[in-house]
């Protein structure tokens, strides 16, 4: 206490400074300061993101009594969306409704199966149409519409009925039609057959079709075409005495034919 009254008031001072440096500085030569952990330690005001629960990251469940869990889909935001888009049909032209156009050129009552007293050539545009549902169960034919011209003003005929088609051996095609048609030719020709009338006995004839042909470039087909219409012998008979069963003079029912080429365009 001596000492301490003895020395001035600014020595006092200067003895106490250094007095309390001398700890620190010791502590401080005992201690190793890592400079790396200084530098990328983070700013102290800067903003910290929100930790995300854990639980938000598992996927979520639904489920129902008596059932398992099921885990919900996982929506992406901003997915795009697929529209359905089905491929339409090849017999979709027209609205659906004309499946092809044929058209052709046929020799005009040639046989093979009926009296050749006619001739030119028959000039021929036929529409087949798109099957529809109720004919499924009769292997789905195409309804058709035709008309056959002649070149010389003998026989030219209107027809409609129904087509079955098969393909085989890659492109290649058979098809066979049946149906009516109604025509402008004789009903009974001359009797002693003089003049070389065509005896069709009816007015409305049954008709039957059948083409050979090859389909080409996804729409295109070409065919060998035969034709045959006749009564079946159910029209009235043109006997001698006028009945059912005598003895004909002249054959009510022989029948009309033409073969010929057609190309036929599918929609």
């Amino acid at each position: 206490m001596r000492i301490l009254k003895a020395l001035p008031l600014k020595a006092l001072a200067v003895v106490l400074f250094f007095a309390y440096l001398a700890p620190m500085a010791a502590h401080a030569a005992n201690t190793n300061y890592d400079m790396d952990r200084f530098l990328n330690q983070g700013h102290p005001f800067a903003s910290q993101p929100a930790p995300v629960p854990a639980q938000a990251l598992q996927p979520q469940t639904i489920t129902t009594p008596g059932s398992y869990a099921l885990p919900r889909a996982r929506v992406v935001p901003h997915a795009p969306m697929l529209a359905a888009n089905p491929s339409p049909r090849s017999s979709d032209g027209l609205g659906g409704i004309l499946s092809e156009v044929r058209v052709g050129a046929l020799m005009h009552d040639v046989g093979p199966f009926s009296s050749s007293k006619e001739s030119g050539i028959d000039s021929n545009l036929e529409f087949l149409f798109t099957s529809p549902d109720l004919l499924d169960v009769i292997w789905s034919p195409r309804p058709m519409l035709g008309i056959s011209f002649n070149s010389k003003g003998d026989t030219s005929q209107a027809y409609m009925g129904l087509e079955w088609e098969k393909k085989f051996w890659g492109e290649w095609f058979a098809s066979f039609s049946f149906g009516g048609m109604v025509h402008d030719g004789h009903l009974v020709g001359e009797l002693d057959g003089r003049t070389g009338e065509k005896s069709l006995g009816c007015r409305m004839l049954f008709r039957e079709a059948f083409d050979l042909g090859y389909r080409f470039g996804g729409k295109h087909a070409v065919m060998l075409h035969l034709d045959h219409s006749s009564n079946a012998s159910l029209c009235k008979k043109n006997t001698t005495d006028g009945s059912a069963t005598g003895r004909h003079t002249v054959t009510i029912n022989e029948g009309l034919e033409a073969i010929g080429i057609r190309y036929g365009y599918s929609f």
